[in-house]
């Protein structure tokens, strides 16, 4: 038996350099005496951002099966049952080669396998998927900031612990779905909603990396986040190797019924079993302000109460809108510290070039039911199964091997070139701040670019192999991802890290509340004519993506050197 401490003690250590902590350290914990301890069933220890970094693995262990075989899934529970009487499909002829307007529904099912590879009912899957995530998403995007803001007051884990409860509900209902026939479909959605509404994989996202940004040096995580990012694509490759395995030997329903769940339980544990990055005291100082910012923001909406109908309608001058889009701004985004990143809304831009990497990214996340991976390509790469399904007969062992080249390739990516990168920046940049940013700019404008002509690519490809091709070249354009984080966490204040990572989320999370549906009905119109006209959509707000990135940049460059 072990013991506990509580309050926790945490501390950071240098990672690029090796050196302990100093006394000018910005993180948020603070040590405190070890005065009170509980008995605990298993062996407790100090707080440190590999924590971190095996949740999100074990989440990318438990997406990887999701990604590969959410659509094969859903097009043998479709076979199987019929199609859901919201998406009904029709046969363009018969077998005399007339006109046939047969709608096939769960009433009436389709027993001939050459309807299941039909354009007709991969667009209607398409449809089915891309509603499930645009309804989780909404959700996510409604939640994600609460819980990830929730985690600076009451801690990371138990935030962490309230969003995988919700993955728990999910799968239970995925396993109820698949083993009973008479349970309707429509209950994947419910299920998909109800991890939604408590942020689903998105607020791990957050959560994990605010936890990681708790103990360890500014400077020093943007390396740590590519290492987050490292165990999220790690996990996604073996899940995915796993659950290609697991479906060929046993078959897919095998895959949600008894691999995902047990995944899930297993995080659930060792979520439990994680020490708190936060010391109590800084939970309290923390709920502290969030208490007088709540009474602050309560006495002004009292003190400008009108107090006649002439003064409720103030005058629409310039200096007005002005003054409500600051005031609208300060209340959604982190206070942004001083003599750190240059410009007002610098932070609100890289979330909104977030925002339409996220927008090209979930137009592929249109065919699966899976809301876990919005904010990478790998969301991108994952949605490719219905394409490559229907443009190249891929099958499903094809789609487990893309998927596991993707996650190798950038797993490689962030544990060994991101710090390559890292350690090729300026002498000053470990010292100074504002040139730390700079130089991380610079590699997430260049990580776009490669983004983008991946995207462009994944058009151009005429056979399934460049797919490979174009997954490895993604691969070292995604060191944007963490770069973008970095710049955010060391711009805002400590006590706000879990705030602005759950905004940034948001933002990643509302690019898919309706860009799914959107996307799946311009997948479905355009899958006869032109297939890979989704990629070449993706690829040009990618782009605006990038152009935005280098905006802030020059501006960033010139005043620092100014």
């Amino acid at each position: 038996m072990s013991y506990a401490n509580d309050p926790l003690v945490t501390e950071s250590t240098a990672l690029l350099e090796g050196s302990p902590p100093t006394s000018t350290t910005t993180t948020t914990n603070v040590a405190t005496s070890l005065e009170h301890r509980k008995p605990t069933w298993f062996r407790s220890w100090q707080p440190n951002y590999w924590a971190a970094v095996f949740v999100i693995f074990l989440v990318g262990v438990t997406s990887g099966p999701i990604i590969s075989l959410a659509v094969p899934s859903l097009k043998e529970l479709f076979c199987e049952r019929g199609i859901p009487t919201l998406f009904p499909i029709h046969n363009r002829t018969s077998s005399e080669g007339n006109s046939d307007q047969t709608t096939l529904t769960r009433d009436m099912r389709s027993v001939d396998d050459g309807h299941c590879d039909s354009a007709e009912y991969s667009a209607a899957i398409a449809r089915f998927a891309g509603l499930s995530t645009s309804l989780a998403a909404v959700l996510v995007t409604l939640t994600v900031r609460f819980w990830s803001a929730l985690g600076d007051r009451v801690g990371r884990k138990r935030a962490m612990q309230v969003c995988i409860c919700g993955m728990l509900i999910s799968t239970t209902l995925s396993v109820i779905v698949r083993l009973n026939r008479g349970v309707s479909l429509y209950f994947l959605m419910v299920g998909e909603m109800i991890e939604g509404a408590t942020g689903a994989a998105l607020s791990f996202n957050a959560l994990t990396h605010a936890y990681a940004a708790d103990v360890t040096l500014p400077e020093e995580r943007t390396v740590v986040f590519g290492r987050l990012q490292a165990g999220l694509y790690c996990g996604i490759a073996l899940g995915s190797t796993l659950g290609g395995m697991v479906a060929s030997k046993f078959g897919i329903s095998t895959v949600f019924i008894w691999m995902t769940p047990s995944l899930v339980v297993v995080n659930f544990i060792y979520i439990s079993m994680m020490p708190e990055s936060l010391s109590a005291s800084v939970l309290a100082k923390n709920r502290s302000q969030h208490d007088q910012t709540a009474s602050v923001k309560v006495d002004h909406s009292e003190e400008c109460e009108p107090t006649d109908l002439r003064q409720s309608t103030p005058s629409m001058s310039k200096e007005n809108i002005t003054q409500r889009l600051d005031s609208f701004i300060k209340g959604l985004m982190p206070n942004q510290l001083p003599n750190r990143l240059s410009g007002k809304y610098s932070v609100l831009m890289l979330m909104i070039t977030m925002f339409l990497v996220a927008i090209g990214t979930s137009a592929f996340n249109a065919n699966t039911d899976d809301p876990s991976a919005y904010h990478t390509l790998v969301a991108a790469v994952s949605q490719m199964p219905s394409y490559l399904l229907f443009r190249f007969r891929w099958n499903e062992s094809m789609l487990s091997s893309l998927i596991t080249v993707i996650g190798i390739t950038r797993l490689i990516s962030m544990t060994t070139l991101l710090p390559i990168v890292k350690r090729s920046a300026p002498h000053g940049a470990l010292a100074d701040p504002v040139v730390s940013i700079n130089y991380d700019l610079k590699v997430a404008f260049i990580g776009l670019t490669i983004e983008t002509v991946t995207l462009f690519w994944y058009g151009i490809t005429p056979f399934g192999e460049g797919f490979y091709l174009g997954g490895a070249v993604g691969s070292i354009g995604a060191i944007f991802s963490p770069a973008v984080r970095g710049i955010i966490t060391q711009s805002v204040a400590p006590e706000q890290l879990g705030t602005a990572m759950g905004t940034l989320v948001t933002f990643e999370s509302l690019a898919a509340v309706g860009t799914p549906l959107l996307s799946s009905l311009l997948y479905g119109a355009t899958l006869e004519t032109w297939p890979s006209a989704v990629f070449y959509v993706s690829g040009f707000l990618s782009l605006a993506s990038t152009l935005l990135a280098l905006s802030v940049y020059v501006k960033h460059h010139r005043r620092m050197h100014h």
